[in-house]
């Protein structure tokens, strides 16, 4: 009997691993999809039941993991310290509002809790993610593709500024969510290019230029900045070496230039230098009212999910506190909406100061620094695109967080926080590393 109960709870444990590998293969489609929240939100969710039902179970933490969760939970424990002290009610932390837009940092960051318990082949979950997110991918580039040089604004293109044209935005709400992840995958998908040999070079080669139109027709200006910068790095890591890095800008030129022109996006990044037009406009204001608020308390913030709340008129807003020390916006309104610096870089310091933006900024340089040393360890092929695509990700996170608030923002951090996941634990399941608690 005790052997067919050990038996049975094998078999169980099969049908809950392979359960977990279709909810990271379906995870991908449901990216691009923010306008209809509720599939990822709960994947994720599920996702989290069970990893923390196998924490229980064997109590078993990924060494790699402990290390950047350890760093991970204490910005966690400082925005939420941060939240309380600008008297915000424990009510608000669950409300939905919250979770989606102010709080959505906590929501972005969970896969760095949930790939950190290791019930699963990091190796084979990694390739089941990379395979499905440039299949998705790749499927939604095609249909935008299709639809933009068709004229059609329907589905997953559609015009918001008669002067800008049409833009694919897929089934998100803004053209720049879009921007961004694609912006991510494209680098993702370069890389494997970079690092495939022969038919698998042709398929990553067809993928990332697939990738790069959709991420060009977005018409996301930083996204496409970001991009550029993204891809220096890549190739200049990837490469093996300075002729080769030489020849690879020089190739990706010849394919990238003529795209821009035949898609008619060459006017759209025309308009990165147009510092006057409405958006620029926009965009410096609220970078104004960030930097204000963050010179009236510069140490600690005026509270984390406070910006929002902050009224346009913010120069005449009593905070309290001192002025220029230490001041916290304590008013008994909370709104729950998009709103934000436009910078992640600007809205941390103002939200949570100099002490936020660091833990955050010190939090992504660790996973880089992991990740490159273990690039710069393995000697297995797919690794190697793996640790390669995060490297690459990660600088243009750096980037496009200097116009956008990404570094909390939904859409491209799920993406990026899960692929980041997966490389971290497979770098220590390379080197055969846990913690046994």
């Amino acid at each position: 009997m005790e052997n067919l109960y050990k038996i049975k709870n094998k078999i169980a444990d099969i049908e809950i691993k392979e359960l977990v590998y279709l909810l990271i293969a379906l995870l991908p489609f449901f990216i691009l999809m923010n306008k209809f929240p509720y599939f990822s939100i709960f994947l994720i969710i599920l996702l989290l039941i069970i990893s923390i039902v196998y924490f229980i179970k064997n109590r078993d933490i990924s060494a790699q993991h402990a290390r950047i969760n350890i760093l991970l939970i204490f910005l966690s424990f400082y925005l939420l310290f941060s939240y309380f002290i600008s008297r915000q009610p424990v009510i608000n932390l669950f409300k939905y509002g919250f979770i989606r837009y102010d709080g959505n940092f906590f929501f972005s960051y969970t896969p760095f809790l949930i790939l950190a318990i290791p019930f699963l082949d990091y190796r084979k979950a990694a390739k089941i993610y990379f395979q499905f997110l440039f299949i998705a991918f790749t499927f939604f580039a095609v249909i935008g593709f299709f639809e933009y040089i068709n004229d059609i604004s329907s589905f997953m293109v559609r015009i918001d500024d008669v002067y800008v044209g049409p833009m694919f935005i897929a089934l998100n709400n803004s053209h720049n969510a879009t921007g961004s992840v694609f912006s991510i995958v494209s680098i993702f998908a370069f890389a494997f290019f970079l690092k495939s040999d022969n038919r698998e070079k042709i398929a990553y080669g067809c993928i990332s230029i697939l990738s790069f139109i959709a991420l060009i027709i977005t018409k996301s200006r930083g996204s496409l900045v970001a991009f550029v910068v993204g891809i220096f790095f890549l190739l200049l890591f990837g490469s093996g070496s300075f002729l080769r890095f030489i020849r690879n800008i020089l190739i990706l030129a010849v394919v990238a230039v003529p795209l821009v022109f035949i898609t008619g996006t060459y006017v759209r990044i025309t308009q990165i230098f147009h510092i006057y037009d409405l958006s620029a406009l926009t965009r410096f204001s609220l970078w104004d009212k960030a930097i204000l608020l963050f010179k009236q308390s510069p140490i600690l913030g005026i509270g984390f999910a406070r910006y929002n709340d902050v009224p346009w008129n913010f120069d005449k807003v009593p905070l309290t506190g001192s002025p220029g020390i230490f001041s916290l916006y304590t008013s008994g309104n909370y709104i729950f909406n998009d709103t934000n610096a436009h910078s992640s870089y600007l809205h941390f310091l103002a939200e949570t100061g100099v002490i936020g933006l660091i833990l955050m900024l010190a939090f992504w340089i660790f996973c880089l620094v992991i990740i490159f040393k273990a690039y710069r360890r393995t000697t297995d092929n797919f690794s190697r695109k793996v640790y390669l695509s995060i490297i690459g990700g990660i600088i243009t996170l750096f980037i496009l967080s200097i116009t956008e608030n990404y570094m909390t923002a939904p859409t491209v951090m799920l993406c990026l926080s899960f692929a980041t996941s997966l490389a971290v634990g497979l770098s220590g399941e390379e080197k055969a590393e846990s913690y046994k608690l």
